[in-house]
Order: C-alpha cells, then structure tokens, then sequence
C-alpha cells in the first residue's frame, strides 16, 4: 500500500510538473515578449536611435521621399516619381515628428493638424539652396498654397492613417501594460502554489525548463520576423508603410533571438542542476 501511495504521489507530481511547465512557458512567453515589444517598438526614444543606423536611415529616407514626391502633385511642382528629393539628413526631423506623434505619451487623437504643420515647418527649415532644385520647386509652391498647405501635407503624407497608427498603439499599449501586470500576478500566484506542492529542487527544475520553452518560441518567432525583409521585398507590401517598419524592426528582431539565446542557456544551467539522479 505505501508503495502503490508512493508511486501515486509520483505521478500526481510528474503530471503537476507538466501542467505547471505548460502554462508558465506560456505566461514567460507572453511577459517577456510584450515587455520587450513595449520597451522597443513602442518607445519613442528607442525606435528614433534605430531609424539613425545606416540601413535603416536609408529606408527611412526612402518612405519619406514617396509622400515627399507624392506633395509635388498636390502643390504642381515638377518631380519624378521615383527620385529622392529630400537627402537621409533632410527626411530625419520628419521621421522623428511622426515617431513622437505615434508613440509619444498621448490619448486618443482625433486630428493631425498639429503633425502636418510640423511636417511643413520642417520642409521650410530643412530645404535649403544647397537641397535638390525639386525639393526647392516643392517648398517655394507650397508657400504660395500657404491657405491649403496643411491641407497638402495631410494628404500627401496619409496623416489620417498615421493618427490611426497612434490611436492603435495607445491601445496597444495600454493592452500590453494590462497583460504584463496580469502575467506577474499569475506568476507570484503559481510559484506560491509549487511552494505548497512540490520540492524546491522539483519547482526550480520545472520554472527553468518553463523558461527554456519561453525562450525557444521567442527565438523561433524573432527569427522568422527578422528573416522576412530577406525573403521578400517588403517595402513594395501597400499596407500604409508596413513594410517599411518589418525592413525597419528586423534589426530588431535579430536583437530578440539574442536575448531568448541568453535567456535558453541561463534556464539550461539550473535546469540540468536540478535534473533527477
């Protein structure tokens, strides 16, 4: 009878380990992925660091001069479709004004006025003589349409689709912050009841292995996302700049499989600790 007891408390505590293996990989995952989404896609201060990096200064300048050009056809000033009018060091402070109207600290929009005259003010400080002679067409036309020029800029840059960009992530965010602190209370929650059901050395072994998991998909999701621009040539995606910021976050992404590599072989080194003799 002791033994059959025995065997039965063995079984009970290999199946407790799994189900608690289960949903912890599955909180890890969540926690550590919105958390670093959070501190780098939806940072401010970090996405203008990575817009500056050569490959990705040049994708940047890229977007830009599309609806630069694209403000030549409201203002009927001379450019070639596929040209770039304004330099990477001109298309930067434009860059950077949306990043701080999209994830700057804000609720939600219901214009973007303020944007398109920053946008226009940019244009008017940043074209200089030493600019593209088409990049000066556009600037001095768009003095002279001064009454419509926010109106332009508006348009020619699809500011109402970047208002709705920011509406999202202030959802997004606020979505994400919820999900972290609901995937910290579970996790206290769980390590309180592994306390109460198994050994210390059965809660580590099974918490580290939880991680290892975590940080499998991490790497394996990261990997995918960052070898996409590879394969494909996203910025021709028309998805309202999608591709653009896929070319600019696999940077990023490759960034990510870093952290779940640390993070797989920091949990590997309790968990074979741990392991049954």
């Amino acid at each position: 009878m002791a033994g059959a007891s025995r065997a039965e408390v063995h079984r009970m505590n290999q199946g407790q380990n799994k189900q608690y293996k289960r949903v912890l990989a599955l909180i890890l995952f969540l926690g550590i992925g919105l958390g670093l989404v959070t501190g780098t896609f939806l940072n401010p201060s970090f996405m203008k660091g990575q817009i500056t990096s050569n490959n990705n200064s040049a994708v940047i300048a890229r977007q830009i001069n599309g609806h630069f050009n694209a403000l030549a056809d409201y203002v009927g000033a001379d450019a070639a479709d596929d040209t770039n009018l304004l330099s990477e060091k001109e298309a930067l402070p434009i860059a950077n004004h949306v990043i701080d109207y999209v994830l700057g600290i804000h609720w939600l929009k219901t214009n973007s006025s303020s944007l398109a005259k920053t946008i226009y003010n940019d244009i008017q400080k940043d074209v200089t003589s030493d600019s593209s002679t088409d990049a000066q067409g556009i600037k001095k036309q768009l003095k002279e349409h001064q009454s419509s020029a926010v109106a332009y800029v508006t348009a020619a840059f699809d500011l109402s689709l970047v208002m709705l960009g920011a509406n999202l992530v202030t959802i997004l965010l606020v979505i994400n912050i919820v999900i972290i602190v609901s995937v910290i209370i579970m996790l206290l929650s769980m390590i309180r009841e592994m306390r109460e059901m198994l050994s210390t050395r059965s809660m580590i072994h099974t918490i580290v292995a939880a991680g290892m998991w975590a940080a499998g998909w991490l790497i394996l999701l990261s990997g995918i996302m960052a070898i996409i621009p590879v394969l494909f040539n996203v910025e021709a995606w028309n998805l309202g700049g999608v591709g653009y910021l896929i070319e600019i976050a696999s940077s990023t992404f490759l960034d990510f499989v870093i952290v779940g590599t640390v993070l797989y072989i920091v949990c590997a080194i309790p968990w074979q600790a741990t392991a049954a003799k």
